[in-house]
């Protein structure tokens, strides 16, 4: 069995760990060896969620390097896709028919006709809301 503590694409990085504690040491971590390259984390951009039976009580503070606290939410956003914390892992979609929708007028202005529109939302928008449900 292969286990995946740490997730990264570009310079985003997820950071998975089976408790709070763990998740201490691999953010030191990962700190350490961002350091190393002389580079850090956006402390304004690390969240921490919770996932598993217990994801409601309350957990205590991530603390980094310099003494900055991460703060704990209710769901993240990792590559455009939103994690939820709930018992058991999930994602909300809700952001994404918004983005979808915004896109689309972004490109087409106000300017566009009605027919237009509705078949560019057919084709490029209606997938986001067929995944969804």
């Amino acid at each position: 069995m292969t286990c995946f503590s740490i997730l990264p694409y570009a310079d985003n990085i997820v950071l998975l760990a089976p408790s709070v504690h763990s998740l201490q040491l691999l953010r030191r971590t990962c700190e350490d060896e961002l350091s190393c390259l002389d580079m850090r984390s956006n402390n304004k951009k690390s969240v921490c969620i919770r996932i598993g039976p217990r994801y409601k009580t309350d957990c205590c503070s991530l603390v980094t390097s310099d003494n900055s606290e991460i703060r704990w939410c209710n769901d993240l956003r990792y590559l455009g896709v939103y994690v939820t914390s709930s018992s058991t892992f999930s994602c909300s979609f809700s952001h994404s028919t918004y983005r979808a929708i915004n896109a689309l007028f972004g490109r087409v202005g106000r300017a566009t006709s009605a027919d237009v529109i509705v078949q560019v939302f057919k084709m490029k928008c209606l997938l986001v809301l067929y995944y969804i449900n």
